[in-house]
């Protein structure tokens, strides 16, 4: 058992860590419990909570072996970013703390007690931060060293926002008419379009062609799930029209109804791509070229429908176009909302509010608002990142 367990959790710790690959073949060593394959860990709140946070041996250990933990500061979080291309701040400050500043492996044992690592406070957490908090071994008093590659734990603390959503049903889109007019979206060399999407019905498999639309233009740029040659639940960016020629972006994952995803697709000026909950569903090469919005075919951009029909049956929030390509780390930091004012963020709907008018504002001030057609209702108490 000793030898199972010591040999395993090497065996998976050495992908991530490659510079200390040698020396944890030929010793035991302390780590913290859970970052064998990353040192970051996700902490989902909210409100004020506690995780618990324990010390892994490798081999049990003869002696009782205490090990001592301390909170990070600004210069181990910012070389974490630089390392990264993340954009992580510390929590405020008195907002999080360390139950205790040492553990204890106990006599023939591999884990060690746990201590408490607890957020006390939300009152000063900005909407659209993304807060992180580095935990360090400061050392032990046993003979089994600290792995150094695991030394510091990034617990990322993920704020879950509670908000509405609009709900579809197949019956109304939403229009955004000075797309066709705005010279911002006449030549465009990169784009991303991002929507949070929960479906309640996709078309049977003999639709004919069974499109549910998400966000763009008919024949031009836009999102959507299903074709006749596609299954209905697969997403397309179909067509992106780029320095006038059509391409096809056809993702690999079949979704399931009832279920909160986050779906982006981008434009970099020589690919496209399709990425799912943050991570990469496909990419092809598109381009180069650019992209021309100044369109008015049926009514140009729409939100929840083309071509005069082809409804989504479902909800829909957090839709945002941005002028630029989007990075993997932004997709992943910024599902659930970010600031307005972020450069290249050209227009921005939350879908969470309408004006007396009936307008879905542009949150960003450009003016982009969506204005509806059909008859739609409000989810209440949507979560996100759930």
């Amino acid at each position: 058992m000793k030898q199972f367990i010591k040999y395993t959790l090497i065996g998976a710790m050495t992908a991530f860590f490659a510079s200390c690959q040698e020396a944890a073949k030929s010793e035991d060593v302390l780590l913290f419990t859970g970052t064998e394959s990353s040192p970051k860990i996700t902490f989902t709140i909210e409100e004020p909570r506690d995780m618990g946070v324990t010390i892994t041996a490798t081999d049990k250990v003869d002696t009782d072996t205490k090990v001592y933990l301390a909170m990070g500061d600004q210069s181990m979080l910012d070389a974490y970013n630089a390392q990264t291309g993340k954009k992580y701040q510390l929590p405020p400050e008195g907002s999080c703390q360390l139950g205790s500043t040492e553990t204890v492996i106990k006599a023939g044992n591999y884990v060690s007690e746990s201590v408490r690592f607890s957020i006390l406070s939300l009152d000063n957490f900005v909407e659209g931060v993304n807060y992180c908090m580095p935990l360090v071994i400061t050392g032990t008093d046993g003979d089994m060293p600290v792995l150094e590659a695991s030394r510091v734990m990034y617990v990322v603390i993920n704020r879950t926002i509670i908000s509405k959503a609009v709900d579809l049903h197949g019956r109304c889109g939403f229009n955004v008419p000075k797309f066709k007019d705005d010279p911002r979206v006449s030549a465009l060399g990169q784009a991303t379009m991002e929507i949070r999407v929960r479906v309640n019905s996709f078309p049977s498999p003999s639709a004919n062609p069974g499109i549910s639309s998400l966000m763009g233009i008919e024949e031009n740029f836009l999102f959507r799930f299903g074709d006749i040659s596609i299954e209905k639940n697969q997403l397309q960016l179909a067509p992106a029209v780029i320095g006038g020629k059509k391409y096809f972006t056809t993702g690999e994952t079949r979704y399931t109804t009832g279920k909160w995803h986050q779906v982006v697709c981008v434009y970099d000026g020589s690919s496209t791509s399709i990425y799912v909950d943050g991570k990469l569903d496909v990419k092809f090469s598109a381009g180069p070229g650019t992209i021309n919005l100044n369109d008015d075919y049926m009514d140009g951009f729409w939100f929840g429908q083309s071509c005069g029909g082809r409804y989504l049956d479902g909800a829909i929030s957090e839709a945002r176009f941005w002028t630029r390509a989007l990075t993997m780390n932004e997709i992943q930091d910024n599902a659930c909302y970010v600031d307005p004012k972020t450069p290249g963020l050209l227009a921005y709907w939350r879908f969470n509010a309408v004006q007396e008018d009936g307008r879905v504002l542009d949150e960003t001030g450009n003016g982009f608002d969506a204005i509806p057609h059909g008859s739609y209702t409000w989810i209440e108490n949507v979560k996100c990142p759930y």
